[in-house]
């Protein structure tokens, strides 16, 4: 009984690995997010996972990571066609839209209030973002990458998010 009992135990375990790997993907750290999913299209996930990224550059203990999440927010905002986007880095937002800058230039065009305020922040996180990536020193990159967040925060609220 204690050997069935036993085969159980680990074949449950061996399930919640498994859907554990699944949900969570093999990005490199425990717990990070399966990038190659899409999620779902749409404004508010491309401003969400970028917002995610700048606080993760935030958070970052190491220069080559705070700069590694700097630039897939780059790539959220500007989309593949942007004039900074980096084929190199990752682009989280790979499938929920056009990039948060075209997407909301749509809305905006289509009479969307909300649209053009949340542009102008996500314009604002762009170029800071941008120009972060040129530092060389952590603390001030992660000052930045908070004040990136902050902006992609706004831009949230300002669509009622």
């Amino acid at each position: 009984m204690k050997f069935v009992v036993g085969i159980l135990v680990m074949s449950s375990l061996a399930m919640a690995g498994v859907v554990f790997a699944q949900g969570y993907g093999s990005g490199g750290g425990g717990g990070d997010y399966d990038y190659a999913t899409p999620v779902g299209g749409g404004i508010v996930p491309q401003l969400r996972t970028a917002r995610t990224h700048a606080m993760n550059a935030a958070g970052s203990e190491a220069f080559g990571g705070a700069i590694d999440h700097l630039a897939h927010v780059v790539n959220c905002i500007e989309g593949s066609k942007g004039a900074n986007y980096n084929s190199k880095a990752l682009n989280p937002c790979q499938g929920q839209g056009t990039g948060l800058i075209p997407d909301l230039q749509a809305d905006s065009a289509r009479g969307r209030a909300d649209a053009t305020k949340a542009l102008d922040f996500a314009r604002q996180a762009d170029r800071l973002a941008v120009d972060t990536l040129k530092l060389t020193d952590l603390a001030r990159v992660k000052t930045a990458a908070t004040r990136v967040a902050d902006l992609l925060g706004e831009a949230l609220r300002t669509i009622g998010q």
